[in-house]
């Protein structure tokens, strides 16, 4: 696999900062398992900023799409939802106003913990689902980003042409309260998540493998829906909502 990065870094840092931020980010790649920066670009921003993209190749056997769920399929979502709020927490604590409208609702210990449960999640690596899943192969798999659930679980059913039906959804404790003070539409799946989770669409008999594999390599996952006959509708109408 090769790495391509993207450095932006404002008109007065100092290079060693640049160099250093580009240490740490080839210190990740290498532990995850692939090569070097091989190039990229570097741009001034007003702020620093640094990310980049790995590409590898695969046997087309390998690959998981998301246009492949059938009915039937049980759903499983690796990490729980509310990275969106968690991070208004941790902006809105540096601002005396917001604080208070947060704090009216969550106890500061509440709002740190959130915080810190906010940025474990995002810096966990999805490889382990990935290697789970090259094991035990679903029938379908997206990652849960800027669209939020609710917007992956829509492509994946239009997509497939099925229902989906979704009936838990595990939030960061907290959040939900956090999610209607700002209306990010976390409980509607609708709050946009960073990093999130993977959701694999797997038949009902391969279940407990796969979440055997997850157990094996300390993946937390969440049976949160089903699959079934349909034309592309998602329901979230009677989720109920499971914090950890």
């Amino acid at each position: 696999m090769s790495f391509l990065a993207i450095l932006g870094i404002p008109e007065n840092m100092p290079l060693k900062m640049a160099e250093e931020m580009l240490r740490g980010i080839n210190d990740l790649i290498g532990e995850l398992g692939t090569t070097t920066i091989t190039g990229g670009h570097t741009i001034i921003n007003p702020w620093p900023l640094v990310g980049g993209v790995a590409s590898g190749i695969a046997h087309p056997d390998q690959i998981v799409t998301h246009k492949d769920a059938q009915p039937g399929d049980i759903i499983i979502l690796t990490k729980p939802l509310g990275t969106q709020p968690a991070m208004a927490v941790y902006r809105g604590l540096r601002d005396a106003a917001v604080a208070e409208q947060i704090l009216g609702l969550v106890s500061r210990k509440e709002a740190e913990e959130m915080v810190e449960k906010g940025i474990k999640l995002m810096t966990t690596s999805n490889k382990p689902v990935a290697e789970a899943m090259r094991i035990v192969k679903p029938h379908a798999s997206t990652d849960i980003t800027g669209f939020g659930l609710l917007g992956h679980t829509q492509g994946i059913a239009e997509s497939s042409k099925v229902n989906i039906t979704i009936h838990t959804l595990p939030i960061i404790k907290g959040t939900l309260q956090i999610s209607d003070l700002f209306g990010y539409g976390l409980q509607s799946g609708e709050s946009a998540e960073t990093a999130g989770g993977m959701i694999l669409f797997v038949p009902s008999d391969l279940k407990e493998n796969l979440e055997h594999e997850l157990d094996r390599r300390s993946v937390a996952h969440y049976e949160i829906g089903k699959t079934s006959k349909g034309s592309g509708k998602v329901d979230f109408s009677k989720a109920e909502i499971l914090e950890v």
